[in-house]
C-alpha cells in the first residue's frame, strides 16, 4: 500500500514589512501565507509519534519569523524563503506556497494580491552499475545514457572495476562502477527508472538469485538517510558486506557516513580484499 501524506498549513496571518514602496516598508501590514508540504513518507501514520512527522507548530513559528523579519521588495522572494525552511524538513518532497498581501495600495479595489510558488527537493543517489554478459562496458554506459534519458542529472561517475562474482561463483567475472546522481524523483521513483533502464538493456525479469545479469542498477544509497518499503531500503541492506559496491562508491562518496554512524570507509576497511576482489579496469571509462 502506498499513501501520500500532505501538511497543511492554511490562514497563517502575520504582520511584515514588505513591498517595493517605502512607505510599505515603514507602515508593515498583515500578511496571510498557505502552504501545502507533501512528505516522501509519514512513518507517523503507523507509530503515532510525533518525531515521524512533521511538527507543524514549529514550522508555523519558523514561517511567521520569516514574514515578520528583514524587509523584502518581493512577495516572491519572502516566499522562496519559506520554501526553502519547508523543505529543510528531513520527510519533506515537495511544497506550494501562497503568500497572499490583503491590503494592497492599488488604486481600485482588489481583495488581495499573492504569489504562489511550487519548489520540489532535490535528493542526491549513489547508484550501483554491473553486468557480466555481452559487452559489459558498452551495457554499463547504456544504464548511464537511460538514466539521463529518464532527465535524471549525472553527477560524477566512478572508475569502472573488475569483481569477482560473490554468492554464485560459476559465472563470469563482472564489471562494477558507481554514479552519483541528482534528481527530484523519489526512492520509489528513481528505482522504477532504474528498473526501466536494465530492462532497455535486455534484463528481463526472473532468472537465479545472484546469476549473471546484462545490466545491474541498484539504489545503494542516498541523501536522505534511511527509507524502507516494500520494494526498497536504503541504504542498501548488504551495502558494508560488498567491496565490489563499496570501493567504487567511496570513490565518488569518500565521506560517506552510514545512518547507523558508521564511515563507509572503515566499513570497505575491514573486508578481506583477497575475498572479494577488486581491480581497475583501465581498458575503458564511463562517461
Amino acid at each position: 500500500m502506498s499513501e501520500l501524506v500532505t501538511v497543511i498549513i492554511r490562514g497563517l496571518e502575520v504582520f511584515g514589512r514588505h513591498g517595493v514602496f517605502e512607505a510599505e516598508q515603514r507602515l508593515g501590514q498583515h500578511f496571510v501565507v498557505d502552504l501545502e508540504l507533501d512528505l516522501l513518507r509519514c512513518p507517523g501514520v503507523v507509530s503515532d509519534a510525533l518525531a515521524d512527522t512533521v511538527d507543524y507548530a514549529a514550522l508555523a513559528d519558523d514561517i511567521a519569523a520569516i514574514v515578520a523579519g528583514p524587509p523584502a521588495r518581493l512577495l516572491e522572494h519572502v516566499a522562496a524563503r519559506i520554501a526553502d525552511r519547508a523543505l529543510a524538513e528531513p520527510l519533506a518532497h515537495r511544497v506550494r506556497v501562497e503568500l497572499s498581501k490583503p491590503h494592497v495600495a492599488l488604486p481600485y479595489t482588489v481583495d488581495a494580491t499573492a504569489v504562489r510558488l511550487a519548489r520540489v527537493r532535490e535528493s542526491t543517489y549513489w547508484l550501483g552499475l554491473g553486468s557480466n554478459l555481452g559487452d559489459r562496458l558498452a551495457n554499463l554506459q547504456g544504464v548511464v545514457d537511460a538514466l539521463r534519458d529518464a532527465g535524471v542529472r549525472v553527477e560524477a561517475l566512478s572508475p569502472v572495476y573488475r569483481t569477482a562474482p560473490q554468492q554464485l561463483a560459476d559465472q563470469p567475472e563482472f564489471l562494477n562502477a558507481v554514479a552519483r546522481v541528482r534528481t527530484e524523483l523519489t526512492p520509489r521513483e528513481l528505482l522504477g527508472v532504474a528498473k526501466r533502464a536494465e530492462r532497455r538493456l535486455g534484463r528481463g525479469g526472473g532468472g537465479e538469485r545472484f546469476g549473471p545479469r546484462v545490466a545491474d542498477c541498484d539504489i545503494v544509497f542516498w541523501d536522505g538517510g534511511g527509507w524502507r518499503d516494500a520494494e526498497l531500503e536504503l541504504p542498501h541492506p548488504r551495502l558494508t558486506e560488498r567491496r565490489f559496491v563499496l570501493v567504487p562508491l567511496l570513490d565518488v562518496g569518500p565521506g560517506l557516513v552510514h545512518p547507523d554512524g558508521r564511515a563507509l570507509a572503515a566499513c570497505a576497511a575491514v573486508l578481506d580484499p583477497d575475498e572479494q576482489p577488486v581491480r581497475s579496469w583501465p581498458d575503458g571509462v564511463l562517461g
